[in-house]
């Protein structure tokens, strides 16, 4: 299936980025829209590029700045309609109201009459283009920011991504070695026309979450009940992304293992996604909420690691017993980790995550083992 191969080329390029890539596709075959959030150079904007290339869509790509104009997204006016028809119209071709996919990079920096037009955009797929309401054949927006919105109005604007996620730097030691080697250049090999994307629908539309209806039910009461709360809106439309991501992970008949995707829909605050991510995983029964919490220890070690100055660690002395004790820790997780990861294997459960704070595990490992060594 290309939808497979697809994303096997983008996770064979894209280090740590397994959970960004299966959100980008699963936004594209649901017809949402998504939303990276992160500091600047976790390439962000590259991996949307990347995604974007293997479609065959009308492409529209824009930065937003405070001083970006309705010109520069919607198009220009069109000076001969103004002159012999006194109509206040925009020429769309090759702007956003003619984009099938779209890419928007500091989005929240929009001024209120771009984000008034992108909100009709977003939601009902038409822009009023003067006296006319123009149909938008937008498959899925996706935006990038460094920050989220703070000011009222963004809020509800927000709001219209139903995907999030919080991108940060590579953890792995063994992948920052990696990335050395990386070429600069991503180049596609394999293509889908939009046409193929939209016939997905049908089949998305199909898959059977009879035997899940009871977890999203519980899910969304227990987050309720801890604070936060999950619109009707979104709550229907997670449903579809939950069918959308049981198809991508070429499923007919969606089961709990699913239901990772929701974690990427139900936080609003960054603060809140550990919780609404615990909340999941148990309900699922997924090994992977153990793993969430061993990489929280392994953030704590990091930190306490940066504290201690590295060329001043003699041996024996204070310093190099906190960094010995360090290294047992992240052992100590690691073995875990590798026990943990053996069992979610062998009762059918999604192992990637906990593979991939494994590996963090095991770089932290190798890089303070290292560092006691050469003392």
């Amino acid at each position: 299936m290309e939808l497979q191969e697809i994303r096997k080329e983008l996770n064979d390029y894209f280090l740590e980025r397994r959970e960004e890539i299966d959100i980008a596709l699963t936004a594209l075959i649901a017809n949402e829209h998504c939303i990276f959030l992160g500091n600047p150079g976790v390439a962000k904007s590259q991996l949307i590029r990347a995604i974007a290339s293997h479609i065959n869509a009308n492409y529209f790509e824009k930065l937003i700045t405070r001083f970006s104009t309705e010109d520069e997204l919607f198009g220009p006016l069109s000076i001969k309609e103004l002159k012999e028809n006194d109509r206040f119209v925009r020429k769309t071709e090759n702007y956003l109201p003619n984009a099938e996919i779209a890419f928007l990079d500091e989005i929240f920096k929009a001024n209120s009459s771009i984000l008034n037009a992108l909100l009709s955009i977003m939601n009902e797929r038409i822009y009023h283009n003067g006296d006319v309401i123009q149909r938008v054949p937008l498959i899925s927006l996706f935006g990038a920011s460094n920050e989220l919105p703070e000011e009222n109005e963004l809020l509800a604007f927000y709001d219209r991504f139903l995907f999030r996620k919080k991108v940060d730097r590579i953890k792995s030691m063994l992948n920052l070695e990696k990335l050395i080697d990386l070429d600069e250049d991503y180049k596609p090999k394999t293509t889908m026309d939009i046409e193929e994307i939209k016939k997905l629908r049908e089949k998305i539309e199909k898959v059977d979450i009879s035997n899940i209806k009871k977890y999203l039910i519980d899910i969304k009461m227990t987050l309720e009940n801890e604070g936060i709360y999950i619109s009707d809106r979104r709550f229907r439309k997670s449903v579809k992304a939950v069918k959308a991501f049981a198809f991508l992970n070429g499923k007919d008949k969606a089961d709990e293992n699913d239901l990772d995707i929701l974690r990427h829909i139900y936080w609003d605050e960054p603060d809140e996604f550990y919780k609404v991510s615990i909340t999941i995983f148990k309900i699922s029964n997924h090994f992977s909420g153990f793993a969430m919490e061993q990489r929280e220890i392994l953030n704590s070690l990091m930190n306490e690691l940066k504290k201690i100055d590295k060329d001043r660690i003699p041996l024996g002395g204070i310093e190099y017993r906190k960094v010995l004790e360090i290294f047992g820790k992240i052992n100590s997780i690691a073995m875990t980790l590798k026990d943990v990861k053996r069992k979610a294997e062998e009762s059918g459960k999604p192992s990637e995550f906990v593979d991939e704070v494994l590996r963090e595990a095991e770089g932290l490992k190798k890089y303070v083992g290292e560092l006691l060594k050469n003392q």
